[in-house]
């Protein structure tokens, strides 16, 4: 058994005998009148991907910060369960989510340039959650950081240690805050677009990266992603969000291959691949969350919309081994 596992914190959890490792349960967000996530249910099981796919004002990465504990009451209104290897999230006290993240639950930005802190060395950055979650002494910390940085591709690790953020190129911070995420060998990692800041050329590489290092500790992982070809690659299980709800979720390849829900359709008629002569973009946009209309929320760009769309929420129906919310599946 290495240092790590020996030092480790334990945080506060029910027993329990859930297989899934994650459980979201009717969860409602709000700021002020505006209802940001509306009712999300989903789970995820020990050593599974999932792809959370959808425009920007989806609601993705508002539900990801609000699983890490960065968007809870009093700032935000809360309904609904997180629970977190049985543990109720939204009952947690701040000193106790605070053992949990970066300890349990590991999070990757979208832009490292503005996590990372400019005032610290990355070595130092790196030590913070070791030092925090685990008690590592400081020469077990740099020792440790070294370790986290060549397991991420970083050349000559000790090199680097002292140098500052504003040092480092693009790839290199995102590979930075990867080893931060991965310190203390999180449960869940929350990966928020973690390449969408990086030049293309070394985006594959830094997704293969944290497939790798998530692969390897038997992690489990929620990608936020705009990137259908993306999701597909690299998540067991896609969500499809569109304004604040899921409206189609199950394995990837059939969510992604043969789409049931309109939105989703639409989606892929917007990836650009060989031979396609046309694109099929979706008309209009996602409404303003003050002004989100009755009924299916998709109804107004939707071409299969009818009456009853604009009247009532679609219940969420199982078809072909997935979860679609829609009044016209068949």
């Amino acid at each position: 058994m290495n240092q790590v596992s020996v030092l480790a914190q334990n945080i506060p959890v029910e027993s329990h005998a859930e297989a899934s490792l994650l459980e979201v349960r009717d969860f409602s967000l709000r700021r002020k009148k505006a209802t940001v996530l509306d009712r999300i249910t989903l789970s995820l099981s020990p050593g599974e991907t999932l792809g959370l796919i959808g425009e920007s004002g989806a609601g993705k990465s508002t539900l990801a910060m609000a699983l890490i504990g960065l968007l809870r009451a009093p700032e935000v209104e809360i309904e609904g369960s997180l629970r977190f290897r049985g543990t109720e999230l939204t009952a947690l006290k701040e000193a106790d989510f605070r053992r949990l993240r970066g300890n349990k639950i590991g999070l990757i930005f979208q832009d490292a340039t503005a996590a990372l802190n400019p005032c610290f060395t990355v070595g130092k950055q790196i030590a913070e959650p070791l030092r925090r979650h685990l008690g590592l002494s400081a020469s077990a910390c740099r020792a440790r950081a070294v370790e986290l940085m060549q397991s991420v591709g970083i050349p000559e690790p000790r090199l680097r240690l002292d140098a500052y953020p504003h040092e480092l190129s693009g790839g290199m911070q995102q590979r930075i805050m990867i080893a931060i995420a991965l310190a203390c060998n999180p449960e869940l990692l929350l990966a928020d677009e973690p390449t969408s800041a990086l030049d293309v050329t070394i985006q594959a590489q830094i997704m293969e990266l944290i497939l790798d290092r998530v692969r390897a500790l038997n992690s489990s992982a929620i990608f936020v992603l705009h990137d259908l070809a993306l999701g597909a690659q690299v998540c067991d299980r896609i969500a499809v969000m569109y304004a604040g709800q899921i409206v189609e979720e199950g394995p990837s390849e059939r969510v992604l291959n043969a789409p049931l829900h309109p939105y989703t359709q639409g989606l892929k008629s917007c990836v650009v691949e060989l031979g396609m002569p046309t694109l099929t973009p979706i008309p209009g946009q996602i409404p303003p969350l003050d002004a989100m209309p009755n009924g299916c929320r998709f109804a107004p760009r939707c071409p299969k919309a009818q009456a009853i769309c604009g009247e009532q929420r679609p219940e969420t129906q199982t078809r072909d081994g997935r979860q679609v919310a829609c009044w016209f599946i068949d």
